[in-house]
């Protein structure tokens, strides 16, 4: 039986998992090894079955426990070789083994257990960013996050996902008039950013995605407001969506503790 779940979505730490009960594949790991089990424990997900984490992009919120989970658990780590070489020093600084290590290019396709993986380009102000694209028979799941815009190769990739996992990072009025100095607030905004609610909603739209569910990831604390984006939702997402706050946990039966 497969599970799925978001461990965690936010500037604190991000992680997503997948499992049949005896392989378990994490798309990223930005928590310490006591709290990724303590999270993994909420939905039944046995420490033991994780064979590999593969990895957006490495700004510290998402990858900064690769590297001890990796030593500790002697699992296999998927990220692109465009990140290994050109951000090298983050990269060096997790301390990955290198035989864990499997650089690898975008739509290239992996195989962990039953799961069939790949992985696509973002927009993101971290060289080789990418999302990831997971299969586990008739099942397929996007995970589309850190991009300051999206692609029609997105829109069709989400087109054929069955669930969606999508950042909505920030509204442009709270944005604005935030706290935020003027270069973060452009950075954040940017090319090289995040997606907006109104960006991610009209992603939604404009892809033709009729998958089973939503899960609205990687929302700001500071300039995001989860009643905002739930108020817009309803009025323009036909599909089961859930917004997911920071710190908290979510899978299929929609409960966050």
């Amino acid at each position: 039986m497969l599970t799925y779940a978001v461990l965690g979505s936010g500037s604190s730490g991000n992680s997503y998992v997948f499992s049949d009960g005896e392989s378990s594949v994490l798309i990223d790991q930005g928590y310490s090894v006591v709290e990724l089990c303590r999270r993994l424990d909420r939905f039944g997900v046995d420490y033991s079955t994780l064979k590999a984490v593969c990895v957006t992009h490495l700004h510290p919120d998402h990858a900064k426990g690769v590297g001890t989970l990796a030593r500790k658990k002697g699992l296999s780590v998927y990220l692109t070789k465009q990140a290994c070489e050109e951000e090298s020093v983050q990269f060096s600084k997790l301390g990955i083994p290198q035989q864990l290590v499997y650089p690898i290019t975008p739509f290239e396709l992996i195989e962990v257990g039953p799961f069939s993986l790949f992985c696509f380009p973002t927009s993101h102000d971290s060289c080789g960013s990418v999302g990831w694209f997971v299969r586990y028979q008739e099942e397929q799941f996007m995970v589309l996050t850190d991009t300051g815009v999206t692609t029609e190769e997105h829109r069709s990739l989400a087109k054929s996902a069955t669930v969606l996992f999508l950042e909505a990072n920030y509204d442009p009025g709270m944005l604005a008039t935030g706290p935020y100095p003027v270069y973060l607030k452009r950075r954040i905004d940017g090319r090289y950013g995040h997606l907006s609610n109104h960006q991610a909603l009209s992603f939604l739209e404009e892809s033709g995605f009729a998958g089973n569910h939503v899960y609205f990831i990687h929302m700001s604390d500071v300039n995001n407001d989860p009643a905002l984006l739930e108020s817009a939702a309803h009025k323009k997402v036909n599909t089961p969506f859930t917004v997911c706050r920071k710190n908290q946990w979510y899978g299929p039966e929609r409960e966050a503790k």
